[in-house]
């Protein structure tokens, strides 16, 4: 068949392009913005790559165009890459820098609000953007940072919404009494609401849950669990359709299986059956793309068999196998897979959550990457 013209790849895995390319989400989407217009916190809490970000992106989305009546200015945050509290401070002042429709000399107003903690301005190499950069050097320079930006924001003549993504991160800073600075300064500004979001449910549980913690009950949860798969379905078949592709159930509900419905993963096969450029995806093209994802990982993949020790390793593969283990000190368990004994499985289990390669999911224990699942898997089955 000759090849059509087609619009770049609609399987997006990384980033937003808009609600024509964003899958369901409606129900959480609707709650999230409920949240917002009644100057609510919330907390979305879920896997990695299970499309928490995306989901974000699509509610600024809709807040910046105003799409259903409420048009509002969103400065979202990521703070997974920051180590510590005053690269959080530099990331919140960048990000305000950046955000939709700024007001007249905002570079200037925010250099001089900061002008006590030396405030350097560069522009990102990749994108361009405009990075701010400023010196702490004591918990009260974070504190006169963090409560001149609110004030600032919360002055802003529009509506506004701050979005924390990675949130589990300021438990990790090495400075002493950051989330009880940062609950102190945002508990003043009732008028600004927060959405908090992260991927470790544990952290953020124990953040929002315990009695002891400075965020304690000061936002509702909402879990993000995977997407519904006839809807999912629906949307993949209908996305297909535009461009002139043809599929049937059998091979989607392989791809479901395979990917165990996480967003991130789903979207990554769809996004290489569509390169493919066929105009039939058959149960054979999938089986290619599947070996072709395990073998592009292969490097990376191998590379955790030197990094990790072996009965860690053991572990890591039995889980992957068995795709959700939940009586892990089980003596079948430990027998099948040749494992060395109750309380070793106890410390690997520990060490591998830590290294967050394994979460505990549902009723048991999964890998955090799926992909990675299925190559252990495969090289398993393969010896066996």
């Amino acid at each position: 068949p000759i090849m059509k013209k087609r619009i770049s790849n609609p399987f997006v895995t990384g980033g937003y392009l808009g609600p024509e390319y964003f899958c369901d989400r409606v129900e959480e989407t609707e709650k999230l913005l409920k949240a917002i217009s009644s100057k609510r916190n919330i907390t979305l809490i879920s896997l990695r790559r299970m499309g928490k970000t995306g989901l974000l992106k699509h509610v600024k989305h809709i807040l910046e165009s105003g799409s259903e009546g409420n048009k509002r200015a969103v400065i979202y945050v990521d703070l997974l890459p920051g180590r510590n509290a005053n690269d959080m401070l530099n990331s919140i002042s960048t990000a305000l820098l950046n955000r939709r429709n700024k007001e007249k000399n905002l570079t200037e107003k925010i250099l001089s609000l900061l002008g006590s903690l030396r405030p350097r301005l560069s522009y990102d190499s990749l994108t361009g953007q405009p990075v701010l950069e400023v010196k702490t050097e004591s918990a009260s320079d974070i504190q006169f940072g963090i409560e001149h930006i609110m004030k600032y924001i919360s002055e802003i003549r529009q509506d506004l919404v701050l979005m924390l993504d990675e949130f589990q991160q300021i438990s990790r800073y090495p400075e002493e009494n950051i989330e009880q600075l940062l609950r102190t300064v945002l508990q003043s500004y009732p008028s600004v609401p927060c959405i908090f979001s992260g991927s470790s449910k544990h952290m953020l549980e124990r953040m929002f849950s315990d009695a002891a913690r400075p965020f304690y009950q000061s936002a509702e949860l909402l879990y993000l669990d995977t997407i519904n798969e006839a809807v999912y379905r629906e949307f993949i078949i209908s996305t297909l359709m535009k461009s002139g592709i043809k599929t049937d159930d059998e091979v989607l509900s392989r791809l479901f299986r395979w990917t165990r419905l996480h967003t991130y993963y789903v979207q990554y096969v769809c996004n290489l059956l569509y390169e493919s450029g066929s105009d039939y995806i058959d149960d054979s093209l999938l089986s290619s793309v599947f070996e072709r994802i395990l073998t592009s990982f292969e490097p990376l993949y191998d590379n955790y068999r030197s990094l990790l020790p072996s009965h860690q390793y053991r572990l890591l593969q039995a889980i992957a196998v068995e795709d959700n283990v939940t009586k892990l000190n089980s003596g079948d368990f430990i027998r099948k897979y040749k494992l060395t004994g109750a309380s070793s499985v106890t410390t690997s289990v520990k060490a591998l959550s830590e290294k967050g390669m394994i979460v505990k999911y549902r009723d048991g224990y999964i890998l955090d990457d799926v992909f990675f699942s299925r190559w252990l898997q495969y090289h398993y089955l393969k010896g066996h």
